[in-house]
């Protein structure tokens, strides 16, 4: 019985058959034509793979070897896409790089339209490369001076090294373990049951050899393959260091084919065209020798490769995963297509199923009508070639009906008569869809299935299966990356449509150690909070882990997910101590106070667990200190003491503007140092431990020297300080409030000079907002208050960062208060690259005494408006450029308004001397 195929069918075969049955002029073989023609379908697992999966016996097995080249991998998710698209087979999946990431992320069973999504909501440069996100477990302050290192020592194993990379790597870790969660869960760390056998390769920096990954923790051998030498720090796997694969064979050729034998490998290769350009100094003589040896390497790839897939990518930095997306994604796609016919060709040829049916005609079996149209054009299409047609183009044709869900069963016969016939069963219609899973997602998946999926037609596996991944998807963006979905499917005897999520909650939660000093285990857990019997949420989670990696002084804390065999996760911690000895460099150049060098050494666990010390010593044109500072816990890590000595000194270049007894003459050139010493505690406080309280109890002795008159005095004091924030980056934020305070009380020892008690209080609230992604407000008020305070006490001001236009440490006052109102437009540049540019209008008062602040006949009052550009370079370097006109008001009148031009650049973005 003849009978047509639904629409569907007619609109896959007539866009379809005439690329699918090309090429038929091969010559009939001579082995006797097969009666009965069958494709293989192996069902979805509902893991990583949605939709059945068509097997056509004898087609050639096919691996995909991805090359690194940093954001211009984005160009194999359209070369993915199209694969998908089109249906061609593929079995195996090896990367280098980027190669890796991309190959990672469509193995955990990311679609290629999925992974393109990924990029535009995420922009992985940002995520990989954003240098100023802030940590829990430590101030704003605290901070600031952990990220100011520019270059860093350290000793390990008795030997001592440079820092090996400018990041850390650690946000690339903290990304991937999100997106890659699910494929790590669910394969269980053996890369093959993934949805494609993945491998990974990167280089081993001890032995200079590559591995392949194939089994193991998935983000760390891509986080190790993408490991670029001088950007980011090795990763240590199994006490060996790796770093980008790229130093071995970044078009991964041959590693594809040692691991996994496949009959045909297609290669895709993004990497830059090798420049023609000279050497002009050092480092770009090292940057083209690293090129010419991974180009020699790469030259053999591309001619070991079967087939070669090459974008033409021009002008696409290295590290923008961002705003070039679309692009790249686009480039990959059209490298695709302008082989699409040659690469058919050949994998036609590679293929089995050659021989030529004894058929001149076809006909269709199916209880679905067969159109008159459809059936003549098929016809047409096949009796086109006088000798018949192949087994493998009838095998195409029965994978792209099942394949896109037109038929439940299909295969093909030929009789006696020279009759092609194509029998179909269709799916039963969808009787009636059932879903199952938590209150919270019952509505996204109701939504997810109304549309598509329809009670009373036909099912389809492939609709079906695509809004399942989608699903899924949707489920692992919104911070739930463990759903599982396994028992959803149609039963075809009920016409039940099931649709079953579910979520397993964590029912074990371990800690493996490492070598190295011992780790608080107990501390650990409770700084991680309350983990079992909850769902596992990497974003939460993560924000535990930064607060821990502080307070525990861990390098790293990482983690792997595993079932626990009855429906739950087991989480499984494993601490990395951080390095005993460690020398920082910091650097930078200010207008007023020219070079500024300093350098810093912590030492860890001295005698006793979680104690540190520090020594550091800083200088610039006008100031200098060095500190020695003594920590221990107290109770807990998020408590402690702290015994410090610290010394410093500053040069005056300003006359003071009141009188002082400490220097009776102008202060011109007068110096004031100082020695401390202060016995500190201090405790943390709110869920992420940003708020820190701190009590010093401390001793100083001072010295003032004025044109060859030397005076000292000696103090005793005690402060208590607060401060909290919730800003969003330690530099340049964009959302977010910050509050400190600082309150005291003293007594100067009477001796040279004459004695009696002080007070000093101090107070900053700023807040920023932001109205679109390019603008934003910035309200800082700052207010310091002293009576009778010694003239070492007073406040040091000057800068932008207390009145635009003005003179750094050109002020020297016992009272102040300012208020500074800024609309920040921010700009992106790429690579991580933030710009911001601030129109500013600043207002401050400075007065002798607390009480006459605002009156004009007896304080000052500064006006600044101006421009301040601000950005960061390689991750460390702040700069900051600003212009401003200043309006100075005195008891004695107002002076005309000046301007003038300021240049910070350094690795701390503030004022390394601010006492405040």
């Amino acid at each position: 019985m003849r009978r047509s195929l639904p629409a569907p069918a007619r609109t896959l075969a007539l866009l379809g058959l005439p690329v699918l049955l090309a090429g038929q002029a091969v010559p009939p073989m001579a082995a006797p034509a097969p009666q009965r023609i069958e494709v293989t379908v192996q069902p979805p697992d509902m893991v990583f793979r949605f939709a059945p999966r068509v097997v056509i016996p004898g087609m050639p097995r096919v691996g995909l070897a991805l090359s690194g080249g940093g954001a211009r991998g984005l160009a194999h998710i359209g070369v993915l896409q199209r694969l998908e698209e089109v249906g061609f087979p593929l079995d195996s999946i090896t990367g280098t790089s980027a190669g890796s990431l991309v190959g990672a992320l469509y193995a955990c069973g990311f679609s290629g339209r999925e992974i393109e999504d990924l990029f535009r909501r995420l922009d992985l440069t940002r995520a990989f490369l954003e240098p100023l996100l802030r940590n829990p477990g430590e101030t704003l302050g605290e901070q600031e001076d952990r990220e100011s290192t520019f270059m860093s020592m350290e000793r390990k194993n008795g030997q001592t090294t440079l820092a090996q990379g400018l990041r850390s790597g650690l946000e690339v870790q903290r990304t991937l373990q999100g997106l890659l969660a699910r494929g790590a869960y669910f394969s269980g760390g053996d890369f093959d049951r993934l949805q494609r056998p993945l491998r990974i390769l990167a280089t081993n920096l001890e032995t200079g050899q590559g591995r392949v990954f194939g089994q193991g923790d998935l983000v760390e051998a891509v986080r190790a393959s993408m490991a670029v030498p001088g950007g980011f720090r090795p990763v240590v796997i199994e006490g060996q260091q790796y770093v980008d694969g790229a130093l071995v064979e970044n078009l991964p050729v041959t590693t594809a084919r040692e691991a996994f034998h496949p009959d045909v490998i297609i290669a895709v290769d993004i990497s830059s065209p090798l420049e023609q350009r000279p050497a002009t100094n050092i480092f770009s003589v090292a940057s083209r020798s690293l090129d010419l040896v991974v180009e020699r390497r790469q030259w053999e790839s591309r001619a070991a490769a079967d087939f070669l897939i090459r974008p033409d990518i021009r002008d696409a930095p290295f590290l923008e995963y961002g705003s070039l997306a679309p692009r790249l994604v686009l480039q990959g796609r059209e490298a695709f297509d302008a082989r699409l016919e040659e690469l058919a060709t050949f994998l036609r040829g590679k293929s089995g199923g050659q021989e030529i049916l004894a058929a001149d005609r076809v006909v269709f079996e199916s209880p679905v009508p067969v159109g008159e149209v459809l059936e003549g054009t098929l016809s047409a299409t096949l009796k086109a070639a006088a000798s018949g047609f192949r087994v493998l183009d009838v095998q195409i044709l029965l994978q792209q009906i099942l394949v896109h869900g037109l038929a439940r069963e299909a295969w093909a016969t030929v009789d006696a008569d020279r009759v092609l016939t194509i029998h179909l069963r269709p799916y039963p219609v969808v009787k009636e869809l059932t879903v199952e899973a938590p209150a919270a997602w019952l509505p996204l998946a109701q939504q997810a299935m109304e549309g598509p999926v329809k009670p009373g037609e036909p099912f389809n596996p492939q609709i079906f299966g695509s809004q399942m991944s989608q699903l899924v998807y949707r489920l692992l963006m919104g911070g739930s990356p463990l759903v599982d979905v396994r028992g959803s499917g149609f039963d075809p005897d009920t016409g039940c449509l099931k649709v079953i999520l579910r979520e397993p909650l964590i029912s074990r939660v371990e800690v493996w150690t490492v070598p190295g000093p011992a780790v608080d285990e107990s501390h650990l857990r409770r700084l991680l909070g309350d983990l079992e019997r909850r769902p596992f949420r990497p974003t939460d989670l993560q924000r535990h882990i930064a607060l821990a990696e502080h307070r525990l002084h861990l390098a790293e804390l990482h983690y792997l997910t595993r079932p626990d065999g009855q429906g739950g996760t087991i989480l499984t911690f494993i601490p990395v101590p951080q390095q005993q000895d460690r020398l920082d460099l910091s650097l930078g150049y200010e207008s007023t106070l020219g070079g500024q060098l300093g350098l810093t050494y912590h030492a860890l666990n001295l005698g006793f667990k979680g104690s540190e010390l520090e020594l550091s010593a800083a200088r610039n044109r006008l100031q200098q200190q060095a500190t020695v500072a003594l920590r221990a816990p107290l109770f807990s890590p998020g408590a402690g003491l702290e015994l410090s000595g610290n010394y410093w000194q500053q040069r005056l270049e300003m006359p003071l503007g009141w009188p002082a007894p400490q220097l009776p003459l102008s202060g011109v050139e007068a110096r004031i140092s100082a020695s401390d010493l202060v016995l500190r505690t201090y405790f943390r406080f709110s869920s992420l431990g940003t708020g820190k309280v701190t009590l010093d109890l401390g001793r100083r002795n001072v010295a003032f020297k004025e044109d060859g008159l030397r005076l000292t005095q000696v103090q005793d004091a005690v402060y208590l300080s607060a401060e909290w924030d919730n800003l969003d980056r330690h530099t340049l934020p964009r959302e977010g409030l910050l509050l400190r305070a600082r309150g005291g009380t003293g007594e100067v020892k009477a001796g040279e000079l004459p004695g009696g008690a002080f007070q000093q209080t101090y107070f900053r609230a700023r807040g920023l907002h932001t109205f679109r992604e390019f603008l934003g407000a910035d309200l800082d008020l700052e207010w310091g208050q002293g009576r009778r305070l010694p003239l070492d006490r007073w406040w040091v001001l000057g800068g932008p960062s207390f009145v635009i236009g003005s003179r750094a440490a050109g002020y020297q006052v016992p009272n102040f208060g300012a208020v500074r109102f800024g609309l920040p437009f921010r700009f992106y540049g790429g690579l991580g690259l933030t710009v911001e540019v601030v129109p500013r209008f600043d207002v401050a008062w400075m007065a002798q005494h607390a009480d006459t602040l605002f009156h004009a006949d007896t304080g000052f009052q500064v006006q600044g408006t101006g421009l301040l550009l601000r950005t960061t370079l390689l991750s460390k370097f702040y700069v900051e450029l600003s212009y401003g006109f200043l309006k100075l008001r005195t008891p004695q009148g107002t002076r005309p308004a000046t301007g003038s031009f300021d240049v910070l650049v350094g690795t701390q973005p503030f004022d390394l001397w601010k006492r405040r």
